[in-house]
């Protein structure tokens, strides 16, 4: 999940279909929040049709192919409403360009409501002023459905030779609660305190792959998210066209990415690839706030997707051999000391294959453990960048893995495509075993 830093909430004002004004000045954001919850239903309740606008295009920017299409889902319903409208603001020091087309879909809690936006460069901080394609009310943004419309929308619209798609919200990695009870305990991402609902796992692989039958595609997948920069999510899309995935293994700050230092380059640069934009990025956002949350750091990764396979393989090999060795007083000894997250059942996978092959009696569990390790430097697999900021003091190596410590999360997993493809499922409930 992201965490909650910027306490301002906007008050959204439309003066007829193009023009429109967003103030930063308003209620305090807590106060606007509840006010919000009392006139919506409760999370998981049935909730009222939406009301669509047609989005229009921009026309005088829908003709060209640009180098890449920036396409961002901002999940602002709810408690992070304030920090989507501060990185929208961000955007806007830079703004679209002949080489970049930004196109956001911002939804507000406080209105139920969201908007879609191509942005435009201006200096106001304290204002948002590029045009508002279109609204729409009552949307469930914690939908795959929402997002296939949004991204199918943009990529017709705005063409480019790329396509980067920022989700921008909660995240909790793999984790499955859908719909969540109550609807802020976060899971998957992209949670919707108004439906209650969001995208776990399973549901982002088929959006993906439901993205690209229908003649859509994403080359670079970036999550403005806490926690998502895991095997099981990368490994998710498997078979799709997505090259790299930027995420993060730890918790982010509500400011997430400080889109201005990242989008600078980018416009001055635009033929850059998917793992350059990616790395880009990264090395932005761990230098932004080095602090992270609460002094946890920052970590940062950018990961080939279609090296996933290989590192599969070698995953399964590694659970194949400590179980048929029985040496859980190894593995046990190698969870307790591999570098933990804010949810502690995700372990940083290359640390954990590190301390298995010190501590392990077993030549077959120690050659399996290396090969996992090896894979996961950086450059020798599907890490390719990884970064903590100047706070950040354990070991991070660009991957965390479901490495839990009781089952109480453990709902959903035989779902995931790595469970299905490997025996990584059978090593964690073997592990869970007294």
């Amino acid at each position: 999940m992201k965490t909650v830093l910027t306490a301002v909430i906007a008050l959204f004002v439309l003066n007829g279909a193009a023009g429109y004004a967003q103030d930063f000045a308003g209620a305090d954001f807590y106060e606007g929040l509840q006010n919000a919850r009392e006139q919506l239903k409760p999370a998981g309740a049935e909730v009222p049709p939406p009301t669509i606008v047609d989005f229009q295009a921009d026309e005088s920017q829908a003709a060209a192919v640009k180098d890449w299409t920036v396409m961002v889902f901002i999940n602002g319903k709810n408690n992070l409403e304030g920090d989507g409208l501060a990185d929208l603001n961000e955007m806007e020091r830079i703004g679209s360009t002949r080489g970049v087309n930004v196109v956001v879909e911002l939804g507000q809690m406080s209105t139920n409501r969201l908007a879609r936006y191509y942005v435009t460069r201006d200096t106001d901080t304290a204002r948002i002023s590029s045009r508002v394609l279109g609204t729409a009310a009552a949307v469930d943004m914690g939908d795959p459905a929402s997002v296939k419309d949004f991204v199918l929308w943009a990529e017709r619209r705005y063409p480019a030779r790329k396509f980067l798609l920022i989700l921008w919200d909660h995240g909790s990695g793999w984790l499955k609660g859908n719909p969540v009870q109550p609807a802020s305990d976060a899971k998957g991402i992209s949670d919707d305190w108004t439906t209650g609902h969001n995208i776990d796992t399973p549901q982002l692989g088929r959006l993906v792959r439901d993205i690209e039958a229908a003649g859509g595609r994403v080359d670079l997948l970036a999550m403005d998210a806490c926690l998502m920069q895991v095997a099981e999510v990368a490994y998710e899309m498997k078979d799709t066209r997505v090259s790299h995935i930027a995420a993060s293994e730890e918790i982010e700050p509500g400011s997430g990415y400080p889109y201005d230092r990242w989008l600078r380059p980018l416009v001055r640069n635009p033929g850059m690839g998917a793992a350059q934009l990616g790395t880009t990025i990264a090395r932005t956002y761990l230098a932004a706030a080095p602090d992270g949350f609460q002094g946890t750091g920052l970590t940062y990764s950018v990961v080939e997707v279609a090296k996933m396979r290989d590192l599969a393989v070698k995953m399964d090999a590694l659970a194949r051999a400590a179980m048929a060795a029985d040496d859980k007083a190894a593995v046990l000894r190698a969870r307790a000391e591999a570098t933990r997250y804010s949810l502690a059942d995700n372990k940083d996978l290359r640390r954990f294959s590190q301390l298995l092959m010190q501590y392990s009696e077993k030549a077959e569990v120690k050659a399996a453990a290396a090969e996992v390790e090896r894979m996961l430097a950086v450059g020798q697999g599907p890490v390719v960048f990884s970064g903590v900021s100047a706070r950040r003091t354990t070991l991070s190596h660009g991957l965390a893995a479901y490495i839990p410590e009781n089952a109480n999360d453990i709902n959903g997993y035989s779902e995931l495509k790595l469970s299905a493809d490997t025996q990584w499922d059978e090593f964690v409930n073997w592990l869970l075993r007294p």
